[in-house]
């Protein structure tokens, strides 16, 4: 799927954005692809994602990233924490509305790989590619230093900073993702996401298609947690990107 050179051009409306794929191979024998963007004289790296860690669950690879920002700012490094998260708030939400996979502790999961069968569980690869490039282009779109903006996409630089003294606002804004991943019980193991799409065999319980359909398929709480449903494998199932936007956080039966 890698073995060819990836190279593309992007119009945009006043410009163009030339983005690259590259494959690396590290000192531990992983490999990690990388995208990288050009815009005019402004070049840098978007996103990366390793193809070949085994994560809580033996031979099979979870194709996943924490989506996050890192740039150093001029601002108080408590302002400057805070726009980060902001930034990486929005983000998330514009990836879960394109129906993307992106879990409640931020984790945007590309794909899962079964290296046994040789073969995606939840996607195709075709998919998975088109995927890792458009995460990649709105990525550096957040980033806001890549030399690019997506006109139709809210922009980095329109984000308003919260008062962290508004009682207002959701603490949970500004704790740390650790903090936030061991208050939540609704997060799904990587483990069950494998288990359940094994289960009903890699199609969507509601529509029937699966990843030859051309779908990317998610896995859903039956009843949700905002309705108390409990992250255990009878209430998971597994529902293509569209089906589980239609379904929102309503209770179907199916």
């Amino acid at each position: 799927m890698l073995d060819n050179k990836h190279e593309y051009t992007v119009k945009l409306y006043q410009s163009e954005l030339q983005l690259s794929l590259q494959l690396y191979e590290n000192v531990s024998n992983h490999f990690r692809l990388f995208a990288f963007t050009r815009a005019g004289n402004i070049q840098g790296m978007t996103f990366s994602i390793n193809l070949t860690t085994e994560r809580e669950s033996d031979n099979i690879i979870f194709l996943t990233q924490k989506i996050k920002f890192s740039e150093l700012r001029n601002d108080d490094k408590e302002i400057a924490a805070l726009k980060r998260r902001q930034k990486q708030i929005l983000l998330c939400e514009v990836y879960r509305k394109m129906g993307f996979d992106v879990t409640e502790n931020n984790d945007l999961i590309l794909g899962i790989f079964d290296p046994n069968e040789r073969k995606f569980v939840n996607t195709s690869p075709e998919s998975f590619l088109n995927n890792f490039i458009a995460v990649s282009i709105l990525k550096g779109h957040f980033q806001g230093n890549k030399g690019y903006d997506l006109d139709i996409i809210p922009n980095y630089q329109n984000i308003v900073t919260l008062d962290t003294s508004d009682q207002n606002i959701s603490k949970d804004i500004i704790l740390p993702d650790k903090v936030l991943q061991q208050k939540s019980k609704r997060i799904i193991p990587l483990a069950f996401r494998y288990k359940v799409l094994k289960r009903d065999n890699s199609k969507c319980v509601a529509c029937g298609r699966g990843v030859n359909d051309g779908v990317t398929l998610h896995i859903d709480h039956k009843i949700p947690f905002s309705l108390g449903g409990l992250t255990e494998l009878d209430n998971l199932q597994t529902l293509c990107s569209e089906c589980n936007i239609s379904k929102s956080n309503r209770f179907i039966d199916i």
